[in-house]
């Protein structure tokens, strides 16, 4: 979480000296469509003096989230065009983020006002649930071939590409100060998995992943129950309408007016 913070926050320090970037925050709501499921949940680590872990954790059902997002946008490239990164995160049952890029056309009736079509393109999307702990009682945890010298932490994950056709519109009402408005609708595509967390030899933080579906993993839904595929009934989908308001700061604009 505190990486992901200082992800964010140094390039929104960077960028917002620079004259002709918009520094952005949003707030919206977004699909985040997730079944009501019960699962039993199962691993034996891969190290020679195996541990294990045996539990049952719960999704709860969900049709949307409300998000945050940061973000830096440039309103003239190329006089008609304007181009973007953006983060979303929301936080409900799941802890999520997303990269996003952005890129669209510009009409401007005046020189207070802007709108258009565009395209924000999901580079990388995640959505995290932490399960349970595995607890080291051995020399090593091992995942695939990532060596754990601590507990391991085990999560549920989402992870997601995707593609979010929006109209948006931009008011002006100073050099430094911009109201921002998006709706559009969102296409992605997931994948499930589990996530591990833990500390490696040297006491570094480190990580693995492993599919839902390997010998050594027990991924099962008690309710509802007669669940044929496991993995495709737990994926999120973040497919449906978004709509998002905000602010844009011109960092450089706004210490001229004081």
């Amino acid at each position: 979480m505190n990486k992901i913070l200082i992800f964010i926050l140094y390039p929104a320090i960077f960028f917002g000296q620079e004259p002709s970037i918009i520094t952005t925050l949003e707030y919206g709501n977004r699909p985040l469509k997730i079944n009501a499921l019960e699962i039993e949940f199962k691993y034996r680590d891969e190290s020679p003096s195996p541990d294990s872990i045996s539990t049952i954790f719960t999704l709860n059902p969900s049709q949307s989230v409300n998000y945050f997002s940061i973000g830096f946008l440039k309103d003239d490239f190329k006089e008609k065009y304007i181009i973007g990164i953006k983060v979303d995160m929301f936080l409900k049952d799941f802890f999520g983020f997303n990269l996003d890029f952005i890129a669209g056309y510009s009409i401007k009736p005046n020189s207070q006002f802007q709108f258009g079509p565009k395209l924000d393109f999901t580079l990388f999307g995640l959505a995290n649930k932490e399960i349970n702990t595995i607890i080291r009682n051995t020399g090593y945890i091992q995942v695939n071939n990532t060596s754990f010298y601590s507990n391991v932490k085990v999560s549920f994950q989402n992870i997601w590409l995707g593609l979010r056709p929006t109209f948006f519109a931009i008011f002006q009402p100073t050099k430094a100060i911009n109201i921002l408005g998006n709706i559009g609708y969102s296409l992605n595509t997931s994948l499930a998995n589990i996530g591990f967390s833990g500390r490696d030899i040297n006491g570094e933080q480190t990580s693995a992943v492993e599919n839902i579906n390997v010998e050594n993993l027990t991924f099962d839904i008690i309710t509802p129950s007669g669940v044929i595929n496991p993995k495709k009934k737990s994926k999120i989908k973040f497919d449906g309408w978004y709509y998002s308001l905000g602010i844009g700061i011109k960092f450089n604009n706004l210490k001229k007016n004081k």
